[in-house]
């Protein structure tokens, strides 16, 4: 994929910005990231889901609304982009 190309629609709800850069998140242990671009992001993405495809099989029974609350306090991710942004935010609003 090159840097002008579109990322995929499924994709979208998927990507991060951060001032560390674009991530990617993941159902494993740790998202992709950072990238300085997020079409870097979302070919790192598409390369995942293929070497994955098949081994964590989703158990959700009802529909993802699009609301999520994460708790960066008790995240068990080793590199999780929610958390990443949670840092940046709460050092914005000691800083101010």
């Amino acid at each position: 994929m090159r840097p002008d190309t579109a990322i995929p629609s499924n994709h979208a709800n998927r990507m991060v910005h951060t001032a560390y850069g674009w991530y990617a998140m993941t159902r494993e242990q740790s998202d992709l990231g950072p990238f300085t671009n997020p079409q870097d992001a979302s070919l790192a993405l598409s390369r995942h889901i293929r070497a994955y495809q098949g081994v964590n099989v989703r158990h959700d029974s009802t529909p993802h609304a699009g609301l999520s609350v994460h708790d960066s306090s008790s995240c068990q991710k080793s590199n999780c982009a929610l958390c990443a942004e949670a840092h940046i935010l709460r050092q914005t609003l000691v800083a101010s």
